[in-house]
């Protein structure tokens, strides 16, 4: 049963149990919208104050009710690469949270180990439908990866995989190539194995290791490996292309970078399966770029500041709006989490407003990534923008070239 925290019907006070609709037990809001036909007359049974008490909404009549939040599933693994460890102290609380939860990974898609999942869960992904879900796998190895976890029911994860994958569930599946570790033969057979289970595994994301400055004894992915890499999983790319008409598995956008290659072309990301793991940014916004208009002028002189990763195609972005524009591009270091780490997304406000001070005098307007801050408007490192000509962009291209 789950509680009633707001209730726009009298007949349902705040506070009670939702305990049951057509009979079918009720354990958090995925049974509730599961169950919730609005198609269909539902009966509901509630307990408030040791009673119960029967509810019925007809066909078309909306439940007006706010459920609680459930209690999500922390991670219990103890992996030594894990980004949220690379975190300096003192951050806000929920930056330390450590989910691992199959229904965030069904809501928002976040990654998942598989390390708490029971057979009454798979059960209950099954009963509700819960697909695609998102997994790290990083290894199919049973020994390398009950290590890797520091768990030893990461070694199920095969079994596990093939499980969901029986009752419909499809996965996208999540690689972190860690040098000496995951990658080399290590890659090829966990791409290998998961091919095998084709068509459950709906698609192999690649990204590489990522580490702050706070983290110790982590190798980061070289030029040289980078380049290698792509050799090897794009052969394999091709390969799956030509059997399934979809490349199955993909590279992060990282990779090309730091190999100094060209990002690969629409038609290579087919529908952007892990566009939120880094895979297929790049390209999504050179594909946004092509439908912008030259600008004669702009409204005063422009700032746009942005992660190291993403300048160069700021800079295209630039040249492509007019010659004589005036707007500069800058992209600010991250001295809070380290040099290592060159994603928008991680600016913290106190580089960007160091970077302001050292370079931003000569502008009107400052304008900042849209993705540095939660959907609270906070940074991660709690500080606020002190300079009043900066603002967040909006997330839309057309909709910042209309602020220029």
């Amino acid at each position: 049963m789950v509680k009633v925290i707001a209730s726009r019907d009298k007949r349902i006070p705040q506070g009670a149990r939702l305990t049951t609709i057509n009979g079918h037990k009720i354990e958090d809001f995925l049974e509730f919208q599961f169950y919730n036909d609005s198609d269909t007359t539902r009966h509901i049974v509630l307990e408030y104050n040791s009673t119960r008490k029967k509810v019925t909404y007809r066909r078309c009549q909306e439940i007006p009710v706010t459920l609680d939040t459930p209690r999500y599933r922390v991670c219990t693994n103890n992996c030594h690469f894990c980004f949220i460890k690379g975190l300096p102290g003192s951050l806000r609380k929920e930056l330390y949270f450590k989910d691992d939860d199959y229904r965030l990974s069904f809501v928002f898609g976040n990654f998942l180990s598989l390390t708490n999942i029971k057979r009454s869960d798979i059960s209950r992904i099954a009963r509700l439908k819960l697909s695609p879900l998102y997994v790290s796998v990083h290894t199919t190895d049973p020994e390398l990866r009950a290590r890797l976890f520091k768990n030893e029911r990461a070694a199920m994860i095969t079994e596990q995989l093939k499980a969901l994958g029986s009752h419909g569930v499809k996965l996208h599946c999540q690689i972190v190539v860690i040098p000496g570790i995951t990658d080399g033969r290590s890659l090829l057979k966990t791409i290998a194995e998961l091919w095998q289970l084709y068509p459950a595994v709906a698609s192999i994301g690649i990204v590489p290791v990522g580490k702050t400055k706070y983290m110790k004894g982590i190798p980061l992915v070289s030029k040289k490996e980078s380049r290698s890499i792509l050799k090897i999983v794009n052969m394999l790319h091709q390969y799956f292309r030509g059997i399934t008409h979809r490349g199955l598995v993909y590279l992060a956008d990282e990779f090309y970078l730091k190999a100094g290659y060209p990002i690969p072309e629409r038609e290579y990301y087919d529908d952007y399966p892990q566009y939120e793991n880094g895979i297929g940014m790049v390209r999504s916004f050179l594909e946004e770029m092509k439908g912008i208009r030259r600008l004669k002028k702009s409204k005063g002189r422009h700032l746009i500041l942005t992660g190291v990763s993403a300048y160069p195609y700021l800079e295209r972005l630039k040249t492509r709006l007019a010659p004589g524009i005036r707007i500069e591009i800058n992209p600010v270091t991250n001295r809070f989490l380290g040099k290592t780490v060159t994603v928008s997304g991680l600016l913290c406000a106190g580089d960007i407003n160091r970077h302001i001070s050292a370079h931003g005098s000569k502008f009107d307007r400052i304008i900042l990534p849209p993705n540095c801050v939660n959907d609270k408007g906070q940074f991660l490192d709690g500080k606020t923008i002190t300079d009043k000509r900066a603002f967040i962009s909006p997330k839309s291209l057309k909709e910042l070239i209309s602020c220029l």
